[in-house]
């Protein structure tokens, strides 16, 4: 009879356990998909609603879009602890304490995370531009809270802590429409200096994609040669093509070497 009475309250022990720590489990679940859903759904409302118009930045949209979607994945994390019975002031005093010491422990992180808030707020640089830092060169591909990732000219993507891109020097060369291309070329002391810098200003001048020409002339005198450079301005997106064609066009022009000093006066 004791035994039966025994097996009796375990069984009922059993049941209430499963009435009612059962549909708390089963609620939980079912609260963690509806918060996911509908994080994922303002999420993606967001990034369509900014995508809309032109005057939102994309790293915008997507620090609004992340910060939604953590905010509202907290509240339903407070949500299923509320569903057993745990106390959510408890809950934020004890994360409180906890936040404390992972931020001791997390200086850098916090860092980056701060980094990630003023570019997103100040923008020095936008998605899609150029920009070189720590002696990286690639296209900003996007920008987390974190950490940005860029795309280099050998198409490698880049992970660089947020921190690195507020705290050092940036620089954004895609900012201005035209750049500086600096040829130099080496020639011998025999050659005549002025015949050699008009068939050099003859050649660039001959190039309409240069907008500006900066110098033209004698950069350094060594115990042979001399050096003649030309500083030219060119569309930043031509630049480097310009920097070719021009390498290749005063190649071919002194092909022939030009005549000395002392027989261009003979031939005179």
């Amino acid at each position: 009879m004791d035994l039966e009475q025994q097996w009796t309250n375990a069984a009922n022990t059993g049941v209430t356990l499963v009435t009612t720590y059962g549909l708390r489990v089963v609620g939980a679940i079912v609260i963690l998909t509806i918060g996911w859903l509908i994080s994922r759904a303002i999420y993606n409302a967001i990034r369509k609603l900014c995508e809309r118009s032109t005057r939102v930045d994309p790293t915008v949209t997507l620090f609004l879009a992340n910060g939604a979607r953590y905010l509202i994945l907290v509240f339903t994390f407070s949500a299923v602890l509320s569903s057993f019975g745990i106390a959510t002031t408890s809950f934020v005093a004890v994360l409180g304490a906890l936040g404390i010491a992972v931020g001791l422990a997390l200086q850098g992180t916090l860092s980056n995370l701060a980094a990630g808030i003023m570019l997103v707020l100040f923008r020095p640089f936008h998605i899609g531009d150029r920009i070189e830092t720590g002696g990286i060169v690639g296209t900003t591909r996007e920008i987390n809270l974190f950490y940005s990732e860029l795309d280099t000219d050998d198409n490698v993507r880049v992970i660089i802590p947020n921190g690195k891109l507020w705290g050092e020097m940036v620089k954004v060369p895609s900012r201005n429409d035209t750049e500086r291309v600096e040829l130099k070329f080496t020639r011998p002391l025999s050659d005549d200096v002025d015949m050699a810098v008009d068939r050099l200003c003859t050649i660039v001048k001959h190039d309409r994609r240069i907008t500006k020409v900066a110098q033209i002339g004698i950069d350094t005198v060594n115990e042979g040669n001399y050096v003649l450079v030309a500083r030219v301005w060119a569309p930043r997106r031509e630049a480097l093509q310009v920097r070719f064609d021009l390498n290749r066009a005063v190649k071919e022009e002194f092909q022939n070497r030009p005549p000395r000093r002392e027989e261009a006066r003979a031939a005179d």
